[in-house]
């Protein structure tokens, strides 16, 4: 009956540092997972900019069962555009990733650049009196 006691209690002792080894474990995995996130959007960002330049931001997460997903906004008013992205964003994956079912592209409608314009009141002002219409 000792024994038991013991063993309960020595159980109970060690049961806080399994829960946190467990839960470092779990972090580290996590951060692992992250990180080769980041590393794929950049190989994945850097193969679209080197073939087309800076016209499209692909974001990539990973899903559950270890799946990829990459979304990428593009222009669907240019449809040449559209394939030469995919096709360079595809590159940017290795072969063992773009099997069926662990790889998915998702495109998105690139929003349409809109210019700021200055307000006209404060420039016509400014500008009768002879300031710089800067703000410095």
């Amino acid at each position: 009956m000792v024994a038991l006691h013991e063993g309960l209690a020595l159980g109970t002792a060690l049961l806080p540092i399994a829960l946190m080894v467990a839960a470092l474990l779990f972090m580290e995995r996590r951060a692992r997972l992250r990180l080769a996130e980041c590393a794929r959007q950049v190989a994945v960002t850097d193969a679209v900019h080197g073939e087309l330049g800076a016209i499209v931001s692909p974001v990539v997460r990973r899903r559950l069962g270890g799946r990829w997903q990459l979304a990428i906004p593009v222009p669907f008013d240019d449809l040449d555009t559209v394939g030469r992205v995919v096709r360079a964003a595809y590159g940017g994956f290795d072969a063992p990733d773009r099997l069926p079912g662990r790889f998915e592209i998702v495109l998105s409608p690139q929003e349409k650049f809109v210019p700021r314009r200055e307000r006209a009141t404060v420039v016509t002002a400014r500008r009768s009196r002879g300031e710089s219409v800067s703000w410095t």
